[in-house]
């Protein structure tokens, strides 16, 4: 019992995660059991008190979740799920449009899906796989490389349904850490191509191209130049500007974040071969 204990302190201060320690769907039960083999009440081990706490702490985030606040309101998640609370009338918009999208039917309708998360309960939604949101992180080139790729697929499967998402943000993107995919989770502001625009992100109101001011109308250049805003992001260009990474990363790679493109698959196809050109084809393990 004490050598059990002794690893078991170690494995939990040592974990990045609590999925390496407990399985989410049982998390309660496991919680219990490893207390009464830890707690400093029970266990006089060095590391015992840490252990713990960190246990407390992961408790507390499975059963409650993180705030951000995005567009829609304030979100909560625990990487399984992601909540929203806010006014009716924007959750009403956000979720409908969700199952607008949900319920697409054609050849691209599955690997769509695997854009958005699997359903919507209550003010909910569940995700098949762990999804962090991208806010507040930072991640290496190779990381941003598949993160962008996987955005600027789901802007040319968007341009197949005749709409404009017009909100891609850090907090309304998640990422798949395991598989580096993502989850779109926020619609508010998904607008009918060539429509009005109605609504915008007020806290990246810069990253929206300069003619949607003078046009208010909904054009898939939206879609891909936020993506792009998001890889500048994550590279460690909180304002989205690519500009301030031309000394630090490779030329061809920052050009492409400051060209215009209003043509989603356009745009993939010649990410896809300045990718091919500048990195090698290889998945890199993301640890967060």
């Amino acid at each position: 019992m004490l050598t059990e204990s002794k690893d078991l302190i170690e494995k939990i201060n040592t974990a990045k995660k609590p999925e390496d320690i407990i399985s989410v769907s049982n998390f309660r039960d496991e919680f219990r059991s490893i207390l009464k083999l830890i707690h400093p009440d029970v266990c006089s081990l060095n590391g015992a008190k840490e252990a713990t706490a960190r246990m407390a702490c992961w408790k507390d985030f499975l059963e409650n979740g993180k705030h951000y606040e995005d567009d829609c309101g304030i979100l909560t998640t625990n990487g399984y799920w992601a909540e929203f609370q806010s006014s009716e009338p924007n959750l009403q918009w956000s979720f409908e449009h969700f199952h607008k999208l949900k319920s697409m039917n054609g050849n691209q309708a599955e690997h769509f899906n695997k854009y958005i998360p699997k359903e919507l309960s209550g003010q909910r939604f569940h995700f098949e796989k762990r999804s962090i949101p991208l806010s507040g992180l930072t991640l290496s080139q190779e990381h941003v490389n598949w993160v962008l790729s996987r955005l600027l697929e789901y802007c040319a499967y968007l341009e197949e349904t005749g709409w404009v998402h017009c909100g891609l943000s850090p907090e309304s993107v998640f990422i798949i850490p395991e598989t580096h995919g993502i989850q779109i989770c926020s619609f508010y502001h998904c607008t009918r191509v060539r429509s009005k625009v109605s609504t915008i992100s007020a806290k990246y109101q810069n990253w929206y191209p300069a003619y949607l001011f003078d046009t208010n109308k909904a054009f898939h250049e939206i879609d891909i130049e936020m993506a792009k805003k998001i890889a500048a992001y994550l590279l460690g260009a909180p304002s989205g500007n690519a500009v301030a990474l031309r000394k630090t990363h490779k030329p061809e790679f920052v050009n492409f974040l400051v060209s215009h493109h209003d043509n989603a698959h356009e745009a993939l196809f010649q990410y896809k071969e300045i990718l091919s050109k500048n990195f090698k084809k290889q998945f890199h393990l993301l640890t967060i």
